[in-house]
C-alpha cells in the first residue's frame, strides 16, 4: 500500500527514489540536482580536485573534472572564458592551477578562431607570475605544439609586460614545471626595440646581464643585486643587499638563507610571501614571543584589510596559514617552531577579513553542518588536512561573525553509524554551540567529535519545524551527497514553510568539486553557492535579505 500511494505522490519518496525527472544519482546513491555546466565550472575553479573526496581518488576525481572542462570547452568555449575570466578578475579562488588549465585547453582546442585569439589575448591578465606563466606553457605545450599562434600569444606577454615585473621574473621565477623562462623565450622569439626590456630578456636566456649605455633602466636594479649576492659569503651581507637592491629572497642562495636573510625578506618580499613563511620565520629564530616588535609588524600586516585586498590574499590562503603555523610544523615533517599566540589569533583574523566587508542581512539563520563520513575524507582546495568538514566549521564561523541571529546544528548519524551508499546509522542531530568569539581549532575539534554517519541533508529543516523554531534562512553546508533520508531536502523545505507560516529560504554551500547540489535550479527560493568563493558572504547575505 505504501509504495502505491508514494507512486501516486512522490512528496512521499525517500532520498534514494526519485523526486521529478531532472534529478540525478549522486555518488551515494541519493537522488540530488545536476548543476548547470557554468556552475560546475565555477566549483571546479574554486575549489579545484587536489585530495581527490570520500568517493573518488585525486587522481580519479581530477580526470572527471578535466573531461568535463574539455566537453564544455568544445560546446561552449565563450561561455567557459566568460566564467573563467569572472573568477580570476574577482580573486575568488584560491589557486590558479585550474585556471591556467582551462584558458590554455580554451587557447588550444576551442573549435572557435576567435574565441582562441581572445583566450591568448587575456593571457598577461591571467599569468600574473612567472610560475603561473610557466605552469600554463606546461598545460598549453602537453595541449600540442608551438604554432604561430601559440609562439605569438607568449610572446606579447614578455613585450607588454611592465619591465620591472620581467626582471623580477628573471630573478625569482626561472623554472617550474619543467620549463623555464629561457625555455619559453627560444620557442617565442619575442621582438622589441627597447634596450632595457631586451637585456632582461637577455639575461633569461644566458644569465648575463648585457650593457644598455647611457639608458637608465631602474628595472635592472633587481638582477645587477642578484648577480652581487652570489659573490658574498654570510647572511648579513645577503641582507644588505636585498634591502639596497629590493631582492626578493628567492634571489639569494639558499645556503645564505639565516635569521638576516629571512629578515630583510620580510621588507622585501609581499604578504602572500609571508603567510607562507611564518613557519620558516620562527624556525629561524625572527618571529618568537620574545621579539614584540616582529611580531606586531607581523600581526599588523597579517590584518590589514588593505593589505589583504592588495596582496590578492584569498581566505584560503589565511586559512591555509592558520593551520600549517599553528600546528607548529612544516606539513611534510620538516621544520619546526613554536607558535606565537598572537600570530595563531592574528591569522584567524585575517581569514575573515579576507573576504571582505560583508553587510549583515539581518534575517534569522540556521546553519545545517553535514558532518557525515563523506565530509571527513578529501581535502578542500589542496589546503593539508583541511577535509570537507575542518572547512564547514570555518565557513561557519564566517556567518557567526557576521550574522547577530543564528543557530548551528550538525547533522549526522548516532552512535558508530558509518555513511555512505553501503553504510547505516541512525541520523541525528547535535546542536552546536558556534560562538564568533570561538578560536577555529576549538570549533573544529568539536565537530570532529561527532559520529559520523549517513547523510540526510533534509535534517536542519524537519529538525526546526518539530521544534518550532523560526527560521528566515537554512544554510547547510555539504558535500551533496544525501541520500538516508525518508523526504527530500526540497520537500523538507516545504513542508517547513507551511507549518511555520515563513518563507524560509534555502542556501547550499558546496564544499567538494561534484556536479551535484541539493537546490532546485528552478527554484528562486533556493541558491547554491561554492564553499570558500571569497564571493560567497556577500551572495548569501543579498539572497537572505530576499535578493534573487
Amino acid at each position: 500500500m505504501k509504495n502505491l500511494l508514494n507512486a501516486l505522490n512522490p512528496l512521499n519518496r525517500t532520498q534514494t527514489e526519485r523526486l521529478d525527472p531532472r534529478q540525478v544519482v549522486n555518488n551515494a546513491g541519493g537522488f540530488v540536482y545536476e548543476l548547470s555546466d557554468e556552475a560546475r565550472l565555477t566549483r571546479f575553479l574554486i575549489l579545484g580536485t587536489d585530495g581527490g573526496t570520500f568517493y573518488a581518488t585525486e587522481r580519479a576525481h581530477t580526470l572527471q573534472a578535466t573531461e568535463f572542462v574539455k566537453t564544455f570547452v568544445q560546446v561552449d568555449a565563450g561561455a567557459a572564458l566568460r566564467v573563467t575570466l569572472d573568477v580570476i578578475r574577482t580573486n575568488r579562488a584560491p589557486k590558479p592551477g585550474p585556471a591556467l588549465l582551462v584558458l590554455a585547453l580554451i587557447a588550444k582546442t576551442a573549435p572557435d578562431a576567435q574565441v582562441r585569439r581572445a583566450a591568448w589575448d587575456v593571457l598577461p591578465e591571467v599569468a600574473r607570475t612567472g610560475t603561473m606563466l610557466l605552469h600554463f606553457l606546461a598545460f598549453a605545450d602537453a595541449l600540442g605544439g608551438w604554432g604561430r599562434l601559440t609562439r605569438r600569444g607568449v610572446a606579447r606577454v614578455y613585450e607588454d609586460a611592465p619591465v620591472e615585473r620581467l626582471a623580477l621574473w628573471a630573478v625569482k621565477y626561472k623554472a617550474r614545471d619543467g620549463w623555464s623562462q629561457a625555455d619559453a623565450l627560444r620557442k617565442a622569439h619575442p621582438k622589441t626595440a627597447d634596450a632595457g626590456r631586451n637585456a632582461v630578456l637577455r639575461f633569461m636566456v644566458d644569465g648575463v646581464l648585457p650593457d644598455v649605455g647611457d639608458i637608465s633602466e631602474p628595472a635592472l636594479r633587481v638582477i645587477e643585486g642578484h648577480l652581487l649576492v652570489q659573490g658574498v659569503t654570510s647572511d648579513r651581507d645577503a641582507a644588505g643587499l636585498m634591502r639596497g637592491y629590493g631582492l626578493p629572497i628567492e634571489a639569494v642562495p639558499t645556503h645564505l638563507r639565516g635569521a638576516e636573510v629571512y629578515r630583510a625578506a620580510m621588507e622585501t618580499n609581499g604578504l602572500t610571501w609571508l603567510l607562507r613563511n611564518l613557519g620558516n620565520l620562527g624556525r629561524v629564530g625572527v618571529l618568537s614571543v620574545n621579539d614584540g616588535e616582529v611580531v606586531r609588524a607581523v600581526v599588523e600586516r597579517v590584518t590589514d584589510p588593505g593589505a589583504l585586498r592588495r596582496g590578492r590574499i584569498h581566505p584560503l590562503d589565511a586559512l591555509k596559514a592558520h593551520l600549517v603555523y599553528a600546528q607548529g610544523r612544516g606539513v611534510k615533517g620538516r621544520g619546526e617552531w613554536v607558535p606565537v599566540p598572537k600570530v595563531v589569533d592574528a591569522l584567524q583574523d585575517a581569514f575573515y577579513a579576507s573576504f571582505g566587508a560583508v553587510r549583515p542581512a539581518g534575517k534569522r539563520f540556521m546553519l545545517g553542518l553535514d558532518v557525515s563520513g563523506s565530509m571527513g575524507m578529501g581535502l578542500v582546495g589542496g589546503v593539508p588536512g583541511l577535509s570537507p568538514l575542518k572547512a564547514t566549521a570555518a565557513m561557519a564561523l564566517v556567518t557567526a561573525r557576521t550574522e547577530p541571529d543564528y543557530a548551528a546544528l550538525a547533522f549526522s548519524a548516532a552512535g558508530g553509524g558509518y555513511g555512505g551508499r553501503w553504510g547505516g546509522g541512525t541520523p541525528g542531530l547535535t546542536p552546536l554551540t558556534v560562538s564568533p568569539r570561538q578560536r577555529l581549532d576549538d570549533v573544529m575539534t568539536a565537530m570532529q567529535r561527532i559520529p559520523m554517519g549517513g547523510t540526510d541533508c533534509a535534517l536542519p529543516m524537519l529538525w526546526a519545524a518539530k521544534q518550532r523554531v523560526e527560521v528566515d534562512t537554512f544554510v547547510v553546508y555539504t558535500d551533496n551527497e544525501t541520500w538516508a533520508g525518508n523526504v527530500h531536502p526540497a520537500v523538507a523545505l516545504d513542508r517547513y514553510r507551511q507549518a511555520m507560516g515563513i518563507a524560509a529560504r534555502l542556501i547550499v554551500v558546496g564544499m567538494t568539486a561534484t556536479e551535484f547540489s541539493i537546490a532546485d535550479p528552478n527554484r528562486a527560493d533556493m541558491l547554491d553557492v561554492v564553499g570558500f568563493d571569497s564571493a560567497a558572504p556577500g551572495v548569501m547575505t543579498d539572497f537572505a535579505r530576499g535578493g534573487a
